[in-house]
């Protein structure tokens, strides 16, 4: 396979890192396309491998509370940055009586990324039901959170400082008055724009997502121009849209992103957070550390920003 081609293969976000670093004159190589493995020398002479996004820079200690829903509420108490009410669950009865306390939670399993096992606005014990026995597929800690109703927001600190930020919406289709809503979310899945493979970051609405989200309704026809919610996470990897929102963020939310991120030691890192533009609140929602950079420039959602050349400077010190 040519370089090329194998340069290809690469999912989007570290294929534009390889291609920064190609750019800088750093010396990289692709050590497996398909896992997205790199291996790239810094100005110090020093070996290093990226995966994805996250370098062996980064604290392992770190990646590992960020891959911790639980973990990650215990290092932002330390901070004292604000977090929905939320408990882990070993039981149903506990979220049972969580969900007593609350009008409406989430319900997410304590590992994972994209989306996958989250229910959002629970409001009753049989929903409660469902959605505690779906997370139970992919951890076996299930986390019952407040449901916080705001904008979801994405904030990308690089290299301990605030880089960007998007606010992300929920997989939507439009109604025409003719077609089912299944019928819309399978029109808007063959777009050229969307794909499955997280080489662009418009990705296809995630049907199963649509299905159990929606019931029955998704066989009903919406009226001409009118936009319904298909899945319940605001995740890209479900089919989310991107929109820009660096220049919207508070001071509040930019002081939290970046000391939440140092305490962890990461040199990139996607904090997510629900705001409450009402109130003008900013709670966390859970970190990555090993965000998608792609969305922070990405020509189908007009994000623009200069996080991949700034994250591939401090990869290279």
């Amino acid at each position: 396979m040519s370089t090329h081609d194998t340069r290809d293969e690469l999912k989007v976000s570290t294929r534009l890192i390889y291609d920064e670093m190609i750019a800088q004159n750093i010396p990289v190589t692709i050590i497996s396309a398909s896992s997205n493995l790199l291996e790239y020398t810094d100005a110090r002479k020093t070996d290093h491998l990226l995966f994805s996004t996250c370098s062996d820079k980064s604290s392992a200690a770190g990646k590992a509370i960020a891959d911790s829903k639980i973990k990650t509420t215990h290092i932002a108490e330390s901070l004292n940055v604000s977090m929905p009410a939320t408990i882990a669950c070993r039981d149903i009865r506990e979220a049972r009586k969580f969900l007593a306390e609350h009008p409406a939670v989430v319900v997410k399993p304590s590992l994972g990324s994209g989306g996958g096992g989250v229910s959002t606005n629970i409001q009753t014990e049989d929903e409660l039901r469902h959605a505690y026995d779906y997370a139970k597929n992919y951890s076996h800690l299930v986390v019952v959170q407040q449901h916080i109703v705001g904008d979801d927001v994405r904030l990308l600190v690089v290299g301990g400082k605030f880089c960007s930020a998007v606010i992300r919406k929920p997989a939507h289709v439009v109604g025409d008055g003719i077609h089912s809503t299944e019928e819309l979310i399978h029109d808007a899945n063959a777009s050229l724009s969307r794909n499955d493979d997280s080489r662009s970051s418009l990705m296809h609405i995630n049907q199963h997502a649509a299905r159990r989200f929606l019931g029955e309704a998704i066989r009903g026809i919406p009226l001409a121009g009118e936009e319904v919610r298909v899945v319940g996470p605001a995740n890209v990897s479900l089919g989310g849209s991107l929109h820009e929102a660096t220049q919207l963020v508070t001071p509040e939310m930019i002081t939290d992103a970046e000391a939440i991120t140092k305490k962890l030691g990461l040199g990139i890192c996607g904090v997510d957070m629900m705001w409450d533009r009402k109130t003008n609140r900013q709670y966390l929602i859970e970190v990555n550390a090993t965000p998608g950079i792609d969305i922070h420039n990405d020509p189908f959602s007009n994000t623009s920003s200069d996080a991949v050349a700034r994250y591939v400077q401090w990869l290279a010190k």
